[in-house]
């Protein structure tokens, strides 16, 4: 045992004396309280509505402008000539225009921006409710009923979202765990590839096979140190993200009401998925680069498993999900992550993380334990 705590002790001073891999643990994780707050922002001015400015070439009717205030109260109208109005849409005075010729509309946006694409879905609703205003005008004047024609499906939305969960809350809260995840690989990437291809180059794991220590401390050491490493390096993203959230709450419109699941339960279990994230990771690096003979080569071999951490994401994106996700290693993290803050929580899918991950680390531990037992590691 004291052989065991010599080596971890050795292998975190080799860790935090490198300016580099200490730069990569202490500041990598504000990335998610920089990304919370600057995405924050940009969803909520996306979110937000400050009103647009169309153009027209026509006398809108009080009922065409009552249409048009109750899908948006703020907008406001332009009345000018054509070319008055592309000129005005040029230098960007207004967002939009409607030209009304030969009895047909035609809608006139720059869809480039997200504010036209915004504009050109509010006028589609407008005309396809103007549509229907005549529409039951017409069926009134030839004595139909206009609920036998408009009326035959009756439509309700029950609204099934968590409370303070919208789609912008669900993107950032998703993505920042997602990163979360990739930060502990690549904390243990780093951190491996020096222990292990680093000290082969270096000349020092020769050294180290002299000393009074058995293969499973020499491994166990280093990968202590490493899940020590990855562990730091989260929480700290952990506790830097907290007050990004709030101060997205206290700021922003669009996330006023986020309240993401935080209770004893989901603290506990969040905390045991980054150490077994963690384990993981460190067991899967020490692996790889223990079959890499130099230290590009092991950076090299590592660097999937960035892109391994990357799938829920893509899943996410794709609003695709499956329970094989929870079998694969390093993939199940970000998951389950998702799950405990954002999702229904199920127990199964986490037993299997938890299995699973355990499995997985034992299975490697035992196999990496064995190719340092003699001098052949070396090389």
């Amino acid at each position: 045992m004291n052989n065991l705590v010599v080596a971890i002790l050795k292998e975190l001073r080799s860790i935090f004396r490198d300016k580099k891999f200490l730069s990569i643990i202490l500041f990598m994780p504000l990335i998610i309280p920089a990304f919370i707050i600057g995405f924050g922002f940009l969803y909520d001015s996306i979110d937000s509505n400050d009103g647009s400015t169309i153009g027209v070439n026509y006398q809108m009717s009080e009922v065409e402008t009552e249409i048009l205030k109750s899908i948006d109260k703020n907008i406001k109208t332009e009345y000018k000539t054509k070319d008055e109005l592309a000129t005005m849409l040029d230098k960007g005075d207004i967002d939009g225009y409607i030209i009304l010729e030969d009895g047909k509309y035609y809608l006139y946006i720059d869809t480039s921006s997200t504010k036209g694409m915004t504009l050109s879905s509010l006028l589609n609703s407008y005309f396809e409710q103007y549509n229907n205003y005549l529409a039951q005008n017409f069926l009134v004047e030839k004595g139909i009923n206009p609920d036998d024609v408009f009326n035959i499906v009756q439509v309700e939305l029950k609204e099934q979202a968590k409370d303070g969960i919208n789609f912008f809350t669900n993107f950032i809260v998703s993505f920042a765990l997602i990163y979360l995840v990739m930060i502990i690989v690549i904390t243990a990437m780093n951190t491996s590839t020096d222990l292990i291809a680093g000290e082969k180059e270096r000349g020092t794991f020769e050294t180290l096979l002299t000393f009074p220590l058995t293969s499973n401390e020499i491994i166990g050491g280093k990968l202590l140190a490493i899940v020590v490493s990855c562990i730091t390096s989260s929480f700290i993203g952990i506790a830097t993200s907290m007050p990004a959230f709030m101060y997205i709450k206290n700021n922003t419109e669009t996330f006023k009401d986020l309240s993401l699941n935080i209770s004893v339960n989901t603290v506990l279990l969040s905390v045991l998925s980054v150490v077994l994230i963690s384990c993981v990771v460190g067991v899967l690096s020490i692996f790889l680069c223990g079959r890499a003979k130099t230290f590009k080569e092991a950076q090299s071999k590592v660097s999937f498993l960035s892109f391994v951490s990357m799938i829920p994401m893509f899943t996410n994106l794709a609003n695709t999900s499956s329970d094989v996700l929870y079998f694969i290693p390093v993939a199940n993290g970000g998951q389950v992550l998702n799950d405990l803050f954002l999702r229904d929580f199920s127990t199964n899918n986490f037993l299997i993380f938890v299995i699973s991950s355990i499995v997985v680390t034992l299975v490697l531990l035992v196999y990496v334990s064995k190719q340092y037992r003699d001098e052949k590691a070396l090389f």
